[in-house]
């Protein structure tokens, strides 16, 4: 889009992310400059006891060793064991009075994203 004449505008300030989430976008795409819109505290649930691997910081990644294997559409991807232990976090979450709005599970594949979908309809 720069080469056909469309000047970029940068997000300055972010208003969604916990401040430990926005970290890396701002670091890596940002040069440091982006700022954060919320605090730590209007982003951290006190009364959700979950285990975070690094109690201040309220993220994860958690790898999986199921088999990842083409979707139904046949260009996209899935993985069945990644998506049954996103639907049990996700669930552990929601009883423990986190909103759906305040929840955010990030995968890359289309074939994914239904798949979890479907496994938290179903469940």
């Amino acid at each position: 889009l720069v080469l056909l004449g469309i000047k970029p505008i940068r997000l300055q300030v972010q208003y969604r992310m916990h401040p430990c989430l926005s970290e890396f976008p701002s670091n890596s795409f940002y040069e440091g400059s982006l700022q954060n819109g919320v605090t730590v505290s209007e982003r951290t649930q006190l009364a959700v006891n979950f285990p975070w691997p690094v109690p201040t910081k309220p993220m994860m990644f958690y790898v999986q060793l199921g088999n990842e294997e083409i979707s139904g559409s046949g260009t996209s991807y899935l993985n069945r064991t990644e998506a049954t232990n996103v639907e049990k976090i996700v669930t552990w979450f929601l009883r423990a009075g986190v909103t759906p709005a305040q929840i955010g599970v990030i995968t890359p594949y289309e074939g994914q994203r239904l798949h979890v979908v479907n496994v938290m309809l179903r469940n």
